[in-house]
């Protein structure tokens, strides 16, 4: 009697167990692409464009345009709206200058093959922790040793990481066989600093990008969560940041007319959409 009490139960509980296999990304084939972020990916640069005047300042040839130049997909969305934080791509929606943008996600259509998304800087507001540590020429505020600092850096890419999650795993339901691309922050900051262009101490500017590199592993893992792919844009952006006077792919603090302070320029969304580019998997 006991046995075959077991048995029933067994049997009722054992399909219950088996959880459904998760969606996989399909290969790219030309379908649908969507960008989607804050100003990484609107691109910021000044260019007369009716998106750029509509709140978003989305440029005529940020790199998602070029991803879709290289790409060629039967349909290219660009949601990408300067300002942009993680929880606009899928829950609040987006004020702007130019009124309300409704959530990015609702433009994602479930059969989208390929998504770019660039998003977290706004949430961990890296800005906020730069600002401490400018200073004059020849002087240091030596950010690298500040512990009330690393603490803050600390909950401040962490609360990037609880953030992007949720926004990636709505887009993952939304378009549940894409490949879904997460860009990374960073790139805008070297081995030295360069007064004024960016007036930081060397060695605080190398503990800056150790900073930023600890905000791409936080991306990174947020996209794992989703079955995506990292595009760590710090790391693959050495030697090309604002002091490089010759091929830099960011703007510095003094930016005022080629794009925002510390945002890519035209040519680092071209080196971006080369690295989206490499990762897409046809």
């Amino acid at each position: 009697m006991m046995l075959a009490a077991t048995t029933v139960i067994s049997v009722a509980v054992a399909p219950s167990a088996q959880a459904a296999p998760a969606p996989t990304p399909v290969r790219y084939t030309g379908g649908p692409y969507v960008a989607m972020g804050d100003s990484r990916a609107s691109g910021g640069f000044f260019t007369p464009t009716p998106d750029y005047f509509l709140g978003c300042k989305r440029s005529a040839f940020n790199y998602p345009t070029i991803v879709a130049a290289l790409t060629l997909p039967r349909r290219f969305v660009d949601t990408s709206c300067a300002g942009a934080q993680a929880p606009d791509l899928y829950a609040n929606g987006q004020h702007t200058n130019a009124g309300w943008k409704p959530p990015q996600v609702h433009l994602v259509p479930r059969d989208a093959q390929l998504i770019t998304v660039s998003i977290g800087g706004n949430d961990m507001r890296w800005g906020a922790i730069l600002g401490q540590c400018t200073t004059a020429p020849f002087t240091d505020r030596f950010c690298r040793s500040n512990r009330r600092l690393a603490a803050e850096v600390g909950w401040r890419v962490a609360r990037m990481e609880n953030r992007v999650t949720p926004a990636l795993r709505a887009i993952r339901r939304k378009a549940p066989h894409a490949q879904i691309i997460v860009v990374g922050i960073g790139g805008f900051m070297g081995t030295h600093g360069c007064w004024p262009m960016v007036p930081i101490s060397d060695p605080d500017v190398r503990w800056m990008n150790r900073v930023f590199d600890r905000a791409g592993d936080a991306l990174r893992r947020a996209t794992a969560k989703v079955d995506g792919t990292f595009v760590d844009a710090n790391r693959l952006s050495a030697g090309h940041d604002p002091c490089n006077l010759i091929t830099p792919w960011y703007e510095s603090a003094l930016s005022n007319r080629i794009a925002y302070p510390y945002h890519i320029n035209q040519a680092g969304a071209i080196a971006v959409a080369a690295m989206v580019n490499g990762v897409i998997r046809r």
